[in-house]
């Protein structure tokens, strides 16, 4: 008889992209000045600007070490909590994605690093989802990877992963075209799961 035992990370993303009517659409609806995913969707429906997937993603060397870390909690790894501690990103980069990678391909140029919405991150039966609004001034070069990572510090938007907060390490990374936003509001909706 022969058997194995592992554990298997898949990551998926969706990107909504809201137009800038629908954005303004919304900001009336509900009075909030840069309305999230959730405001967004309840007003609008469906993103006039279309949608883009990403399947798969690869978890790297210091993610898989936080993560081992927090399931003995040894040391002091931050987990992936929000809105304060988890941070999405997006660069413009499609160098291939490596184990070694601390951050972005694009880091310090055109990549965007920001904290999830609001109610976010959540996690159901092995699935993490971790939404993130990038609004109309935000993140408007070539979409071609993503990324989650954590903080131990207050997170203050911005190109460069380690001067967006204190104590960033990057959890994974994945490389896929998603479009060129320009203006707009783009939801990036990412969830992966665990069995």
């Amino acid at each position: 008889m022969s058997g194995s035992d592992g554990i298997r990370w898949h990551a998926h993303a969706l990107v909504q992209k809201y137009s800038d009517d629908q954005v303004e659409w919304a900001r009336r609806a509900s009075g909030v000045l840069e309305p999230e995913g959730a405001l967004l969707q309840r007003h609008c429906g469906e993103p006039e600007d279309g949608y883009a997937e990403a399947d798969g993603n690869l978890l790297v060397t210091v993610g898989l070490d936080a993560i081992t870390k927090l399931l003995i909690a040894s040391g002091s790894p931050q987990a992936f909590s929000g809105p304060t501690r988890a941070i999405v990103g997006v660069g413009a980069t499609s160098t291939a994605a490596a184990i070694t990678d601390t951050a972005l391909g694009a880091d310090g140029g055109s990549a965007y690093y920001q904290g999830v919405d609001t109610s976010n991150p959540t996690q159901s039966n092995g699935v993490i989802t971790a939404v993130a609004t990038f609004t109309t001034g935000n993140a408007n070069f070539h979409w071609q990877e993503w990324c989650w990572a954590t903080c131990t510090g207050s997170i203050t938007p911005g190109a460069t992963l380690a001067s967006v907060a204190t104590g960033t390490k990057l959890w994974n990374h994945k490389i896929q075209d998603l479009g060129t936003k320009a203006s707009g509001s783009w939801v990036l909706t990412a969830t992966v799961t665990i069995s």
